[in-house]
């Protein structure tokens, strides 16, 4: 499901990259070609907005919608997906340099919500998936401190590199309200909560188109 969505979503970047591309050019001297001329001359003043796809561990694929209030700063909040199950992240990259390639520190918060006893139920009742309850019990939030660079492509789109590390927190609800006999599909320690803390190594590469 993550690799799917991620490779929608990347469609519908690259078919908007090409409608902007086609844009009708105006008629020399006039307003409107001295603005796109100036705005040409700076263009990291021209597009606050953003559609943002990546990829990277622990989030999965991504989808953010971004938010640029100033040239040193980027705003970003959307969802996930992991693979097994969707999660929400915010964030912001600062960008203290100008340029078409150019260092960036990304720091953003993240979660995901494990699957609850009714769900869990529900799972396991649907004999046409794979039988994997114990992925399905498990949440998850993090923290992470990311560094790279991005470089700007024609077409308002932006492609970017980073890593760095994520303080993650893993967890797993009590199971006892599980009804039977959908008890029996957990060990006896899967019915107890639980939560791990580690520190791990965070990578990611994705595409940001600006518009606005």
């Amino acid at each position: 499901m993550g690799a799917v969505s991620a490779l929608t979503a990347l469609g519908l970047v690259l078919t908007a990259q090409v409608a902007i591309a086609r844009e009708v050019a105006p008629a020399p001297n006039t307003p409107r070609a001295t603005e796109l001329r100036q705005r040409a001359q700076d263009p990291e003043r021209l597009a606050p907005f953003g559609l943002m796809l990546d990829a990277g561990v622990p989030e999965g694929a991504g989808l953010s919608v971004s938010f640029r209030p100033r040239r040193e700063v980027r705003l970003h909040l959307g969802g996930t997906h992991n693979g097994i199950r969707a999660g929400a992240r915010a964030g912001l990259t600062l960008l203290p340099t100008r340029g078409w390639l150019k260092p960036a520190l990304t720091l953003e918060l993240g979660h995901a919500r494990p699957a609850d006893a009714r769900g869990l139920e529900r799972r396991l009742a649907d004999r046409t998936q794979l039988p994997s309850p114990s992925f399905e019990r498990v949440g998850y939030n993090y923290a992470s401190a990311l560094m790279g660079f991005e470089v700007e492509m024609p077409g308002r789109l932006t492609f970017f590199v980073r890593g760095g590390l994520s303080f993650l927190e893993l967890y797993g609800p009590g199971m006892k309200g599980l009804d039977e006999p959908f008890q029996g599909a957990l060990a006896p320690e899967e019915a107890r909560p639980w939560r791990v803390r580690s520190l791990r190594p965070n990578a990611k590469l994705g595409f940001l188109l600006s518009f606005g």
